[in-house]
């Protein structure tokens, strides 16, 4: 009888080897599947794209550590013990959004585009008219996500626009749990951005500042406890278990970009539009639109960051050609 088991297992181990071999060699060369062709999990083109296109944020490139003991945990025979929970803070325009795009362009083949990504917007995807069926309605489809790649990615952008006691519904998925009604989460990384914290990491950066602390200098520590503290009564995060729980892994903190950091996010998008070499007028341009503060006494930190580049520069390269055409 145990030798039926074993030549049992043996012939279906071999059946489902075979079946995986045909599929990658069939299916998946048409479309999209959970295999390491489409989800190559490229920590270094993570790490390349941190060091050329993110400036002023010593703490993100951690993020690349982070992701790379993750990847070693569920390929190391121990596994995982949960999802890896990330949670990104900061002013508007520093990087946020744009570090999580890097992320998915590294970890998945088609980046963004991945049917394996899942990017949840605010109050647009969480209607706080009807709390219950929102959350039922997260709930399944972040299953069916999961269930199709135990690698997924997936995003919940502007936290602080979200209504309290929605993310409490995939509390279960962040946990330490082998499976979740029957679906495994424990290779799962999900990404929180908000702009919740960021009023008090420029504060506490200012105060490091007159500590002498400088800013590549800074540590998680520095920034976790008051990030916690503001995130608590905020939002998506309001007395919410994620928290409460301590089920995020990781506060990633975006500090407020410096003119220096400003003019380095300039030039990449100039360079981006086959611009490398702008006059001093190109970037005067460009960078008129920068407002600097926290006050009008302290103007030190860019105010919206890098963010109003996207479309100034386009602007500015445009006009410049035209001056030099007439």
């Amino acid at each position: 009888m145990l030798l039926e088991i074993v030549f049992g297992a043996a012939v279906f181990g071999s059946s489902w080897f075979k079946w995986d071999l045909i599929k990658s060699n069939t299916i998946c060369r048409y479309t999209e599947c959970c295999d390491v062709n489409h989800v190559p999990f490229d920590i270094d083109k993570l790490r390349q794209s941190f060091s050329q296109k993110m400036f002023g944020q010593p703490l993100v490139n951690e993020i690349s550590n982070i992701l790379e003991a993750h990847k070693n945990l569920y390929n190391n025979s121990k596994g995982s013990k949960k999802a890896l929970v990330l949670s990104l803070h900061g002013w508007s325009g520093v990087g946020k959004n744009y570090a999580a795009t890097m992320i998915a362009e590294a970890l998945y083949r088609k980046g963004m585009q991945s049917k394996y990504v899942k990017l949840f917007m605010g109050k647009k995807d969480f209607d706080c008219s009807d709390v219950q069926k929102t959350q039922i309605d997260l709930i399944n489809k972040v299953n069916e996500l999961v269930r199709n790649c135990p690698a997924s990615l997936i995003i919940f952008d502007e936290i602080h626009e979200m209504c309290p006691s929605i993310l409490d519904a995939i509390k279960p998925m962040l946990d330490h749990h082998h499976a979740v009604d029957g679906v495994d989460y424990r290779n799962t990384i999900f990404i929180f951005i908000s702009n919740i914290g960021g009023k008090e990491i420029v504060t506490n950066l200012l105060d490091l500042y007159s500590q002498g602390i400088k800013r590549n200098d800074v540590d998680f520590h520095n920034f976790e406890p008051i990030i916690r503290r503001a995130a608590y009564s905020t939002g998506g995060f309001e007395k919410s278990s994620t928290i409460a729980q301590h089920l995020i892994d990781h506060y990633i903190p975006f500090l407020p970009l410096e003119q220096h950091h400003v003019e380095m996010c300039a030039l990449a998008e100039f360079r981006a539009h086959g611009i490398y070499h702008p006059t001093e007028e190109m970037m005067a341009d460009a960078l008129s639109v920068i407002t600097y503060g926290p006050t009008e006494e302290q103007p030190i930190f860019a105010n919206n960051g890098c963010k109003r580049f996207t479309k100034q520069i386009p602007y500015v390269i445009l006009k410049h050609k035209s001056k030099t055409e007439l």
